[in-house]
């Protein structure tokens, strides 16, 4: 079997390209390369992930559930649930902040402080930004929910 492996690693190889090849299409096309000694290492492919019957959340949302591949490492599970129980902290805490800024911008029309009064343009100004940032909260809370749906849950584990 060694005999196979030198006597292959001893082809001529040549570079076509950005590809390297022993059997060129067209060797006028292809720049033969100086003969060095070939390691080839093969790997191992990781497992698929196996998908389980969809599972519903709190809210009533049909979402699927990835078990976990045989033989995970239980730390890096962990993580996992670690990173998911953030994701879902930092949504539901953007949805809060959202909910505040709904009520104070008040469809457009919210309450004037003391001090805008008398500057009509300030109190502009805070209305622009209370748009912007009920927008810049509602574009954070669908990124967070595409981080969440991206995140496997672990089968035998509920969402926080």
């Amino acid at each position: 079997m060694s005999w196979l492996q030198t006597a292959s690693a001893q082809e001529v190889v040549y570079r076509c390209g950005n590809e390297y090849t022993n059997a060129p299409r067209d060797i006028q096309l292809c720049e033969r390369m100086a003969a060095q000694a070939v390691t080839v290492i093969t790997g191992t492919r990781p497992a698929p992930a196996r998908v389980i019957a969809p599972a519903t959340n709190p809210v009533g949302e049909a979402r699927s559930t990835v078990e976990p591949p045989r033989g995970q490492n239980p730390q890096q599970v962990e993580r996992d649930l670690q990173a998911r129980t953030i994701v879902s902290h930092e949504l539901d805490k953007a949805r809060q902040q959202l909910t505040l800024l709904v009520q104070e911008y008040n469809d457009g029309e919210p309450v004037k402080w003391a001090s805008e009064s008398r500057h009509h343009q300030r109190y502009l100004d805070r209305v622009a930004s209370l748009k912007s940032a009920i927008e810049r909260t509602q574009r954070d809370i669908d990124s967070l929910q595409r981080e969440l749906d991206r995140r496997p849950v672990v089968a035998g584990t509920r969402t926080p």
